[in-house]
C-alpha cells in the first residue's frame, strides 16, 4: 500500500446490521468517515439469515445510505467494492493432514505444492471451507517449519480448516449486493476481531479471545502466532434479553433493563427497584435483585461453557497472555469480574482502536474487516472527489473538477424482488432447535 485508500465494509450482526466507510492511511491507520447502522429485528439469529426477503431489504438500505451524500463526510466518488463479514453459529475449525512419500530423498517445491493443489481440492462432507490456514509441516514425524530441501521418507502437512456448514454461501452473498458493486473480500468474523484488538506477542505467547455477540460467542485460541482451535457457541448476551421478559416486560424494555441495570454478579443486598411507565397504567417496579438472579443465572451458564471449550482446546495450560474478551456482551457489568472467578489467568476487556482513540467493543469485527482489507473500495481517479470535515471549502470552486455523483442503487424493493428466496440459505442455519441442552451435556460428558 503506498498511498491512502477508502474501505468499505458490511458486518451482518444478530441484534444490527452495521456498514462502515474510513480512510485507511500508510501504516494501516484508519480513520471512520461514516457508520450506518439497521437493527436486524430478528431476521438474522445466532449469525445466520433467519428472513431472507427482510436481510436482503436492510443490506439494500445501508448500500443505498453509503452512496447518499446526505451529510458530511461526502462520499461522492462510486463505491466499486466492498467487505463483507461471514460467522454464524456452525463456524468452527476442522483439521486435515496430507502425507506423501519422498520419491527423491529430499524435500522439493513441486512436492509441497503439490500437497497445496490438493488441500484447495479437498471438499469436506456438509461443509463449505472458508479459509485454509498455514499447514504445520511434520517430516518423518519432526515438526519442521521449513520442510523444503530437507532429506526425510515422508512428509505430512497437516492443515486447520476454517468450515461452515453451508455450500455456496458465497455466492448467496453476492447475490445480495447490487449488480455493480463488487465484493472485495469475504473475511471471517473472529479473524477480523482478531485482527482488531489482538497483538502480536499475545498470539506469540498464546491467548484466547472471546467475542460475545448477540447471537454467538466465538472462541479463538492463539498459539506460536497461529490459530489453534476455533469454536462457536450459540448462545449470545440476546439470551439474557430473552429471559428477562419473564418479568413481565417487553423486549425493549428487557434490553434496556440488561444495559443499565444487569450484572454478571448477583448483589443480594441490593434492595433497589426500578420503575417502569411511571405515572401510567402500565406501571410496574422491577427489583433489581431479582432482574440479576435472572443475569447472573444465564452468565454462568455462556461462561462456564466458553470455560469448557477453552478446556477442550487442549491450550488451557499454554495461554501465556490468558483470556481477552471483546463484542457488545462483554460490556456487561461484572462480567469481567465473574470470567476471572472461574478461570486462573489473567484476563481484559479490549477496544479496537480507529480514529485514534478506542471505540466500542461492539465494533471489533467490522473495524477488523477495515484492518484486513487490501484493496480501496473507492475509485482511485475519482478520490478527489470525497468530501470530509477537513475538505476546504474551495473543492467546488470553478477551477476546481466537477463532483462525480455515483447513481443511487435501486430501491430496496425494486431488487428484493429479484432476491426473493436466495438469502434464505445465506448462513444456513442448522437445527434452530440448538438448545442450551446440548451444551450442558456436553459440559457433563467432560467433567
Amino acid at each position: 500500500m503506498n498511498m491512502e485508500q477508502y474501505i468499505v465494509a458490511i458486518d451482518p450482526g444478530t441484534s444490527k446490521m452495521t456498514a462502515m466507510i474510513a480512510r485507511k492511511e500508510v501504516g494501516g491507520k484508519i480513520s471512520i468517515l461514516r457508520t450506518e447502522q439497521v437493527d436486524s429485528e430478528n431476521c438474522i439469529k445466532r449469525g445466520c439469515i433467519y428472513n431472507g426477503d427482510a436481510a436482503a431489504e436492510k443490506a439494500a438500505y445501508l448500500i443505498n445510505r453509503l452512496n447518499e451524500d446526505y451529510a458530511m463526510p461526502k462520499l461522492s466518488a462510486p463505491i466499486k467494492q466492498v467487505y463483507v463479514s461471514i460467522g454464524g453459529q456452525s463456524l468452527h475449525i476442522e483439521q486435515h493432514s496430507i502425507r506423501k512419500q519422498v520419491e527423491t530423498e529430499t524435500i522439493e517445491q513441486r512436492l509441497l505444492t503439490e500437497i497445496e493443489d490438493e488441500i484447495k481440492q479437498y471438499k469436506p462432507e456438509l461443509y463449505e471451507v472458508l479459509e485454509i490456514l498455514p499447514a504445520e509441516y511434520y517430516v518423518d514425524g519432526q515438526l519442521t517449519d521449513s520442510p523444503r530441501g530437507t532429506t526425510a521418507s515422508s512428509v505430512e502437512a497437516r492443515y486447520r480448516l476454517i468450515v461452515v456448514s453451508s455450500h455456496n454461501l458465497k455466492m448467496l452473498i453476492k447475490k445480495a449486493i447490487p449488480e455493480k458493486i463488487e465484493i472485495a473480500g469475504y473475511i471471517v468474523a473472529p479473524l477480523a476481531t482478531a485482527a482488531a484488538v489482538l497483538d502480536k506477542k499475545e498470539k506469540d505467547l498464546g491467548c484466547a479471545l472471546v467475542e460475545f455477540g448477540a447471537g454467538v460467542t466465538y472462541i479463538s485460541i492463539y498459539k506460536s502466532g497461529k490459530l489453534k482451535y476455533l469454536v462457536t457457541i450459540p448462545l449470545g448476551s440476546l439470551v439474557i434479553t430473552k429471559d428477562i421478559r419473564c418479568l413481565n416486560v417487553s423486549e425493549d424494555e428487557a434490553e434496556n433493563l440488561k444495559r443499565k441495570y444487569g450484572s454478571a454478579i448477583l448483589n443480594w443486598e441490593d434492595v433497589s427497584k426500578i420503575t417502569l411507565d411511571e405515572g401510567l397504567n402500565t406501571e410496574r417496579k422491577i427489583e433489581v435483585r431479582n432482574l440479576n438472579t435472572i443475569v447472573e443465572a444465564r452468565t454462568d451458564e455462556i461462561l462456564a461453557n466458553v470455560v469448557h471449550q477453552i478446556n477442550k482446546s487442549g491450550y488451557a495450560d499454554s495461554l501465556a497472555s490468558g483470556i481477552i474478551i471483546t463484542g457488545g456482551g462483554a460490556t456487561l457489568q461484572h462480567l469481567e469480574d465473574s470470567f476471572k472467578n472461574k478461570v486462573n489467568k489473567n484476563l481484559r476487556l479490549a477496544y479496537p482502536t480507529a480514529n485514534g482513540k478506542s471505540q466500542s467493543a461492539e465494533d471489533s469485527t467490522i473495524i477488523g474487516l477495515l484492518t484486513l482489507a487490501k484493496y480501496g473500495c473507492v475509485d482511485a481517479s475519482e478520490k478527489k472527489t470525497i468530501r470530509t470535515p477537513d475538505t476546504p471549502d474551495t473543492l467546488n470552486t470553478p477551477d476546481t473538477p466537477k463532483i462525480i455523483k455515483y447513481p443511487k442503487p435501486p430501491k430496496p424493493r425494486r431488487f428484493i424482488n429479484r432476491l426473493n428466496g436466495l438469502m434464505n440459505d445465506l448462513f444456513d442455519i442448522e437445527n434452530d432447535n440448538i438448545e442450551n441442552d446440548n451444551i450442558k451435556n456436553d459440559n457433563i460428558e467432560n467433567k
